[in-house]
C-alpha cells in the first residue's frame, strides 16, 4: 500500500513538473519572440566577423617597451586566411598594431578573430579566437561535475543552465519591457530556487524548507542593500557603467536606476541557497537518526551546523565581490589614498553594501532555517 502511495504521489509530481517545464518554455517563447527594442545609435551596421588564421608574417617589428620591458610593442604585417563564412579560404593581408593595452601579438597558426566593412578589401584583428580553448574548460567541468556527481551533478547542471536561461531570457527581456529590476530579479530568485531544489531533492518538506528560507533571505540581502543604498546615495549611477547603460537605454523602457540591488539578489542567491539547503538537509538527517529529538533540540543543532558554515559562506560572498574589483584596489592602495577619501569613493561603497548585505542575508540564513525545518518536521518523521 506504501509503494503504491509512493508512485501515485512520484506520478503526481512528475506530471507536475513537466506541465512547469512546458509552460516555462512557452511563456519563454512569447517572452522573446515579442520582444522589440531600439538599438543604440552607434550598433555598428554592415560588418561582419569571421574567424581567421595567422598564415605567414612578413614583416615584425615587436620590440620591448622602453618603459615596461615585459610588454612588447610595435607592428607585426600579416597574411591570415579566413576559416569561416562566404570568404572561406580568401588570404587577406592586414596590420596587427601591438600596443601596451591592445597587445595582441601573434605568431603562425595563431587564431583570429577578424572584421570588415568593405568584403575584407580592408581587415581589422578584434580579438584572439579562444571557442576552442573556452569549449574545453566547460567540457572539463562538465565531466567532473558529473563524474564525481553521478545523477545529481546532471541535476546540477540542469539547475545551473536553467538559471543561465533565466536571467538572459527572462530578467532581461523583463527589464527592457520596462519591469523594476528588483521586481524582475525577485522572479529570478523564485524561479531558480524552485527549481534547483526540487530538481535535486524533489518536492519534499526539505525542499519546501530550504527553498522558502532561501527565496525570504535573498530578498532581505536586497532589501538591506536597497536601504543603505538609499542612505549612502548609491545606486546604479555611481557604477563605472551606467554611461554605457544610461545610452543604450536611450528611447527604451529599460530602469537602469535599480539594477545595481537586482544584481545583488542575483549574486547573493548561491551563498543563500548552498547554506539553507545544508542545514535544512542536517536538520532532516539528524531527525532521521533520532526521531525523538524535540524542535528546540534540532534548532540548537541546525544553529551549532550554521556556525560553521557561516564562516566560510560570508567570505565566499565578500571575497567574489572584492576580486572583482582588486585592480581598481591596487591602483588606490599605490596612490597612497586617505582612508577618509578611500571609504567614500563609490566603488568602495558598492563593494561594502554588496559583500556585507549578502553576508548579513547569509547569517540570517542560518537562524530562519533551521528554526523553519525544526517546526516543520517537530516530532513527526522526516520524509
Amino acid at each position: 500500500m506504501q509503494k503504491t502511495n509512493k508512485k501515485i504521489t512520484f506520478k503526481k509530481s512528475y506530471i507536475v513538473w513537466t506541465f512547469f517545464m512546458i509552460s516555462f518554455f512557452i511563456l519563454l517563447y512569447f517572452l522573446n519572440s515579442s520582444l522589440k527594442f531600439n538599438q543604440p545609435e552607434d550598433a555598428p551596421i554592415g560588418i561582419v566577423y569571421e574567424k581567421a588564421v595567422v598564415t605567414k608574417i612578413t614583416s615584425d617589428t615587436l620590440s620591448p617597451d622602453p618603459d615596461y620591458p615585459y610588454i612588447d610593442i610595435g607592428k607585426q604585417y600579416l597574411e591570415i586566411k579566413i576559416t569561416t563564412g562566404e570568404n572561406k579560404g580568401k588570404i587577406v593581408s592586414t596590420i596587427n598594431f601591438v600596443g601596451r593595452t591592445d597587445n595582441k601579438p601573434v605568431k603562425v597558426g595563431t587564431k583570429l578573430v577578424i572584421s570588415s566593412y568593405d568584403d575584407f578589401i580592408s581587415t581589422i584583428i578584434v580579438n584572439y579566437n579562444r571557442e576552442v580553448s573556452i569549449y574545453i574548460l566547460l567540457f572539463i567541468f562538465i565531466f567532473v561535475v558529473l563524474f564525481l556527481g553521478k545523477l545529481k551533478g546532471a541535476k546540477s547542471l540542469f539547475s545551473l543552465v536553467f538559471t543561465m536561461i533565466c536571467i538572459f531570457f527572462v530578467f532581461i527581456p523583463l527589464i527592457i519591457r520596462g519591469i523594476n529590476p528588483i521586481a524582475s530579479s525577485i522572479i529570478i530568485v523564485i524561479l531558480s530556487t524552485m527549481v534547483t531544489m526540487i530538481s535535486l531533492n524533489g518536492v519534499t518538506k526539505k525542499t519546501f524548507v530550504a527553498s522558502l528560507s532561501c527565496i525570504l533571505c535573498t530578498i532581505i540581502a536586497g532589501l538591506i542593500a536597497y536601504i543603505f543604498g538609499k542612505f549612502n546615495n548609491i545606486s546604479t549611477f555611481n557604477t563605472a557603467e551606467v554611461q554605457d547603460l544610461l545610452f543604450v537605454s536611450t528611447k527604451t523602457s529599460l530602469k537602469v536606476k535599480d539594477l545595481l540591488f537586482a544584481g545583488i539578489l542575483i549574486s547573493s542567491l548561491g551563498a543563500i541557497m548552498d547554506t539553507t539547503m545544508s542545514i535544512t538537509s542536517s536538520i532532516f538527517e539528524i531527525k532521521d537518526v533520532n526521531n525523538n529529538l524535540s524542535k528546540s533540540q534540532l534548532f540548537i543543532s541546525g544553529m551549532n551546523i550554521g556556525k560553521d558554515i557561516m564562516g566560510t559562506m560570508t567570505n565566499t560572498l565578500i571575497l567574489a565581490f572584492t576580486g572583482s574589483s582588486i585592480n581598481i584596489l591596487i591602483i588606490y592602495f599605490m596612490y597612497c589614498m586617505p582612508y577618509i577619501q578611500l571609504i567614500n569613493i563609490d566603488l568602495i561603497v558598492l563593494e561594502i553594501v554588496q559583500g556585507l548585505s549578502g553576508g548579513i542575508a547569509v547569517i540570517l540564513s542560518i537562524p530562519i532555517t533551521a528554526f523553519a525545518a525544526s517546526e516543520l518536521i517537530g516530532y513527526k518523521k522526516a520524509i
